[in-house]
């Protein structure tokens, strides 16, 4: 489930650029939430352009040292490092890079937010799952582990980037497990692994979440990205739908007195069965995946891109200026009461309690308008946008748009 499921091809075409030579479709017919995926044979240039290497994962961490307490972690076969004290007055950075000499492995997270294509890879995979990317880096040493065998409740991504590392792979210990069946490997339980793949600069390794994994260098440093993602699931769903029922009917917001017996059962079956009544009906169903996609649009950042320029002369845009949807801010557009909302990872600030930035609430006379432009792919004009607007009215919502960071200003021909 896309969070634009009219613009798929947008996230489908960034998604197939990392998995080439195979092709998406290949892909989820075969390996998605079945087994791991190795992809080699082309260079980090190719499938990772403007990608850090260790150098740049270096200047990351010298940059970043204001905020390295958040978001660095140091490892070495499962064991976590507690980093000094600012009163003992050591520098961070110089601290991690001896830590790095001593063989442990270095874990800088959040890498989406430092590096802009690390982010646009991130909001691919995030625009085409319906979840959100946490983008690691891992630079571990020669002859050197990290984590101990483990598996992880998220499927993963692994982008080899500088080095050679090697990915043993075991047992499935969960099927597809969600976040409470996460618990700790017995590493005299771990065995024999089922495969083994030596990743190169340039490799892709898809790992679906539940399998057992142990990865170690070999000879020489190794630096690779993890893209860890939740995808939008049952689960997440089914419970949306249930929220939305307690919101509707109060029979789902009593409190439960009774705990055992026939009465309870009897009582349950009721409530199930009420519960099958109102997700039958389309409304509560559309209702609870509007409100995961609003919750997913939250959560995602703009990607930096001309927004200043577009913002300061988003006033200047009349019936004829040709704009763009950017390609990488997803869109949702639902209707809420008497209005209608388009929610996407936008700049403008919250002007109410009840909306987010990138959030935009029009009439619903608007709806045709916003739904033409989430499904747009190609430049357009205010004057191409549908009717029953007036011409002043779409020009005000592209300008709308424009300036809070869905629409950017093509240039002159």
């Amino acid at each position: 489930m896309t969070l634009q499921a009219s613009t798929p091809a947008e996230a489908s075409a960034s998604l197939a650029s990392l998995l080439a030579p195979l092709s998406v479709e290949a892909f989820f017919a075969d390996y998605y939430e079945k087994k791991p995926l190795h992809l080699t044979g082309r260079g980090v240039g190719e499938r990772y352009p403007g990608f850090p290497d260790i150098e740049g994962f270096e200047h990351l961490l010298w940059s970043q040292e204001e905020k390295l307490r958040r978001v660095l972690r140091v490892n070495r076969r499962g064991s976590y490092f507690a980093m000094p004290h600012p009163s003992q007055g050591k520098s961070l950075f110089r601290w991690s890079v001896d830590r790095l000499a001593d063989g442990c492995t270095l874990i800088l997270n959040g890498m989406d937010t430092m590096s802009v294509p690390v982010a646009r890879v991130a909001r691919a995979i995030e625009a085409e799952f319906g979840g959100k990317v946490a983008a690691n880096g891992f630079l571990t040493p020669t002859e050197q582990q990290g984590f101990l065998a483990h598996f992880d409740t998220h499927d993963v991504f692994i982008l080899q980037l500088e080095g050679t590392k090697r990915w043993p792979l075991f047992d499935q210990r969960v099927e597809l497990p969600i976040d409470r069946q996460i618990h700790l490997i017995d590493q005299d339980s771990v065995g024999d692994p089922s495969a083994v793949f030596d990743l190169e600069p340039g490799d892709l390794l898809y790992v679906p979440r539940g399998l057992v994994h142990g990865p170690h260098t070999l000879e020489g440093h190794s630096f690779h990205l993890t893209m860890g993602f939740r995808p939008l699931r049952w689960v997440d769903y089914l419970s949306a739908l249930v929220q939305v029922a307690a919101e509707q009917d109060p029979a789902f917001r009593s409190s439960i007195l009774q705990l055992d017996g026939e009465a309870f059962d009897a009582l349950c079956a009721e409530k199930l069965a009420h519960l099958g009544e109102i997700a039958g009906k389309r409304r509560p169903r559309k209702l609870a995946m509007e409100r995961l996609m609003e919750n997913l649009g939250a959560q995602l950042r703009p990607l930096p891109g001309e927004h200043i320029r577009v913002a300061t002369r988003a006033e200047d845009i009349d019936a004829d200026t040709l704009v763009l949807r950017r390609p990488e801010c997803p869109c949702h557009v639902y209707e809420k009461g008497a209005a209608v909302r388009i929610q996407f990872p936008g700049i403008g600030l919250a002007t109410d309690e009840d909306l987010q930035p990138g959030c935009i609430e029009a009439p619903l006379v608007a709806g045709g308008a916003l739904r033409w432009i989430a499904r747009s792919q190609a430049p357009f004009r205010a004057s191409d946008l549908p009717e029953p607007l007036d011409i002043d009215a779409r020009v005000e919502l592209v300008r709308l748009l424009a300036r809070n960071g869905l629409l950017t200003l093509c240039p002159p021909a």
